[in-house]
């Protein structure tokens, strides 16, 4: 078995046997796709999740978000199997400091003898509140049965991903667009020419706090860059770049805040204020699609 992709130490709670043990004839592989409409690092902190094959446990493990373990989509690869095994997946997310899952969700299907299938398994915001029998999962806020027969699965694509059910990517979402925004700890809007206040940085230097207002653009992984240039001063400050986590912002749309882009790096504060400022934004998802926005600010007197 493999986790895929997500990054940083895995912390296994039991150890991991091959689901092929003693069989020569295990070549079946299940991929379970993990997904969800909720937003990783907001409303799901950490997520424990375990496999069975033919009952017995393969491999259980705790991924946590603040130690950059947990990502979503993602998917997780259980075989070689025999043809016939049943292959389970239990998962459940948790907020963070709460000891009680919000959501969980349970998959079984059987291996087939020489075929990769993909079994996609969500983690539904409408089954946060749904309670089932220990014989059924919640799956968009119903109670079903979890098998699925491998007769009614995919094959595995490695590109399913990349339409994958996502917290601020929908397919209503539309093309990617991005809003410039102010704020340390909430969105704020910020109008052309509006004065905004700099704050003195803990290692030096003067920074604005920005806030970006985002739909079309996935929750995790995308790549945000701030350029900015003093017209007046014909001075072009270096790029700022981070890879980022969007949260949920209601009516489809995902914000960040507390962006930190440094002002007066090579030059000197006090030629900087009262100064406007051209600020660019560029955000680029793991899909590939891109947002930008423009904005003119005035750095405070």
């Amino acid at each position: 078995m493999s986790v895929r992709p997500i990054p940083g130490t895995l912390l296994s709670l039991l150890p991991l046997c091959s689901a092929g043990c003693g069989s020569d004839a295990a070549d079946a592989l299940v991929v379970f796709g993990l997904t969800t409409e909720l937003a990783v690092g907001f409303d799901i902190e950490r997520v424990e999740r375990t496999t069975k094959v033919d009952g017995v446990v393969t491999r259980a493990e705790r991924l946590s978000y603040r130690r950059g373990e947990l990502s979503l989509p993602a998917e997780l690869e259980v075989g070689p199997a025999r043809d016939g095994a049943e292959v389970e997946l239990s998962i459940a997310a948790f907020r963070d400091g709460e000891a009680s899952p919000i959501v969980t969700r349970k998959a079984t299907t059987r291996a087939a003898s020489g075929r990769s299938v993909l079994l996609p398994v969500s983690l539904d915001e409408a089954c946060c509140a749904t309670s089932c029998a220990a014989s059924a999962t919640c799956a968009a806020g119903a109670c079903v049965d979890p098998f699925i027969d491998p007769s009614a699965l995919d094959d595995y694509d490695p590109l399913w991903i990349a339409s994958a059910s996502d917290a601020c990517k929908t397919p209503s979402s539309g093309d990617p667009a991005v809003v410039i925004g102010q704020g340390r700890d909430a969105f704020a809007s910020l109008e052309h020419g509006e004065v905004v206040p700099i704050e003195a940085g803990p290692q030096g230097g003067h920074h604005v706090w920005l806030a970006l207002r985002v739909t079309g653009i996935r929750q995790m992984g995308s790549r945000l860059t701030v350029e900015g240039y003093f017209p007046e001063l014909e001075f072009e400050l270096l790029p700022f770049t981070a890879q980022i986590t969007l949260h949920k912002a209601g009516e489809g749309g995902c914000e960040i805040d507390g962006v930190r882009f440094q002002v007066d790096r090579g030059l000197p504060v006090e030629a900087v204020r009262g100064q406007a400022l051209d600020i660019e934004i560029t955000l680029e998802d793991p899909n590939g699609d891109v947002g930008t926005a423009a904005q003119r600010v005035v750095i405070s007197p």
